[in-house]
């Protein structure tokens, strides 16, 4: 599977609202880079002219200046490891990759070669969830990672104590990926799945998890609520706050209630609670 980079060149205040939009067609990854950004998108998710319209629309805030580039699968790797540092979340957990040294300074690791796959730690939301998962309890509980990437926020879950983990995606290299940096954690009990949240039973979650855009969080919100105990938590990112009016007006028709908010950059974390 081919992966399209966007070499975006701009001021910290465009790329911030440019990363905001392009998140909500696909691209999951964004790269800081000296003069803006890198943004890449599955290319199976990547839609011609999109993009550009997205660019065209802000151009009136500043110069904006876009390369595009396929990138293919087999050199993939060479790119995410020249610009994959270390990640380190509220002095709690430190995610790196095979080839970084372990720091035994933080109370949890997480090692990830994404290779083709989405979830690094180096996006907003996924930073946002893993802090989601600090402060919740979730010891002796079950938990379902909806579009699970790397496998990031199912290995946070189990290392926090929870019992049943499960994840899916509908990107078969993003599973195969998952169970392998599953053998890394010592996650092995950790199950994966190909699909979306339609083609998974009804069997209930204490926790589900959901780093998805707002226009799939809400066409698939229903399904989620089916899916959560009572009194059981909803945790949703990869949107905006100009957003969370609207998601949060959908799960409140499913009898679900915001408890939490939090943001990081133009990004936004929602946790809610259902009746």
């Amino acid at each position: 599977m081919a992966t399209k980079q966007l070499l975006i060149s701009a001021s910290p205040e465009i790329t911030d609202i440019l990363m905001a939009e392009l998140g909500e067609i696909g691209f999951d990854i964004f790269e800081d880079l000296d003069s803006g950004i890198a943004a890449y998108c599955p290319a199976a998710l990547y839609v011609a002219g999109q993009a550009q319209e997205i660019v065209d629309r802000y151009r009136f805030l500043g110069p904006i200046d876009v390369v595009y580039n396929d990138i293919e699968k087999e050199n993939w790797n060479a790119v995410w490891e020249t610009n994959y540092d270390p990640i380190r979340i509220l002095d709690q957990v430190y995610i790196r990759a095979s080839f970084h040294e372990p720091d035994h300074s933080f109370p949890m690791e997480i090692v990830i070669n994404p290779k083709m796959s989405f979830g690094t730690g180096h996006h907003e939301t996924t930073a946002l969830l893993v802090a989601a998962l600090l402060e919740l309890d979730v010891a002796n509980k079950s938990v379902l990672d909806a579009g699970t990437g790397t496998g990031i926020l199912a290995f946070v879950a189990w290392k926090r104590g929870a019992t049943r983990v499960h994840g899916f995606d509908i990107d078969s290299w993003a599973v195969e990926n998952s169970i392998e940096n599953a053998g890394l954690n010592e996650c092995a009990d950790v199950t994966f799945a190909q699909g979306t949240i339609r083609d998974e039973d009804e069997t209930s979650y204490d926790v589900l998890i959901a780093n998805i855009n707002r226009n799939i969080l809400l066409d698939e919100m229903e399904e989620y609520s089916k899916r959560i105990v009572s009194g059981g938590y909803l945790f949703l990112s990869g949107f905006y706050a100009a957003d969370v009016p609207l998601l949060q007006k959908a799960a409140a028709s499913l009898g679900l209630t915001l408890q939490a908010q939090t943001e990081k950059g133009p990004w936004t974390c929602l946790r809610l609670q259902k009746a």
